[in-house]
């Protein structure tokens, strides 16, 4: 199955609404990675953000606006509805960090039925992963995927994501080179499709934290491929496009790695 990393945008990221819900009130940013995990792994220091041949940018903190998608969400998602969301995921990252300090296999903390897909713990985890692939989605300035975004703020209880986790291939190289160093870093938005048909079938992206990396997803079964042509055909070919861009042009090795594939 080819990827391909969507490193051009679809359109122009709209700043004027929630990429949740839709609303155009009460405004604000949402961190690529949670600013309590940032403190975690950095402390309060003022930080350096670094984008692969762009360069090197300073922050302030943790608590940065640098940190944030372009993508905006209205108060009332980025507060009550997506709240649970956000303390689940904290939940489980202490208990993920403890495991890969300890040299145990990160993975192992699904396995607890605390954090299993059939209760709201482990939901509301799913939910916080299906926030960060909107954002990201949004960013590109792609339409609202209304299913993702009606579990991510709780309206529904249909979950369409996959979650994995690993050990960072880039934290690896990174403490080779400089031992003891911070280490943070979000995946952007990768797309899956067939071979073939170059239909687009799923959107990934990774949440690096430490050592830990998140590996997340939404797979389009073939009724939401057929939803996505019918509504959105635009951005369904632009989908196309990028699987069949990959195909012609497969990823390295090297940035298989790099992407946890």
């Amino acid at each position: 199955m080819p990827t391909t990393s969507a490193v051009s945008p679809f359109s122009p990221c709209d700043t004027s609404s929630c990429c949740l819900c839709g609303s155009t009130q009460s405004l604000s940013g949402e961190h690529k990675i949670k600013a309590a995990v940032l403190r975690a792994e950095f402390g309060r220091q003022r930080l350096v953000i670094g984008r692969r041949d762009e360069g090197y940018r300073q922050a302030q903190g943790p608590g940065s606006k640098a940190f944030h998608f372009t993508a905006p969400l209205c108060a009332p998602c980025n507060n009550a509805r997506t709240r649970p969301a956000d303390l689940a995921f904290e939940e489980l990252h202490a208990v993920v960090r403890q495991l890969s300090h300890d040299g145990k296999d990160p993975m192992t903390a699904l396995d607890h039925p605390r954090f299993s897909q059939a209760g709201d713990l482990g939901l509301n985890v799913r939910r916080y992963f299906a926030k960060l692939l909107c954002c990201h989605l949004a960013e590109l300035g792609a339409p609202r995927q209304v299913a993702l975004s009606e579990f991510a703020i709780g309206r529904s209880d249909l979950n369409g994501i996959q979650l994995a986790m690993d050990e960072d291939h880039t934290w690896v190289r990174s403490q080779t080179e400089s031992p003891g160093l911070p280490f943070a870093a979000h995946g952007g938005l990768v797309i899956f499709g067939d071979r073939q048909t170059f239909l687009p079938s799923t959107f990934y992206s990774t949440l690096t934290a430490g050592p830990v990396r998140y590996k997340y997803s939404a797979s389009l079964t073939v009724a939401g491929q057929a939803l996505m042509a019918l509504e959105t055909p635009e951005f369904f070919d632009w989908c196309r496009d990028r699987v069949r861009a990959g195909v012609a042009q497969p990823v390295s090795e090297e940035a298989k790695l790099v992407l946890g594939l």
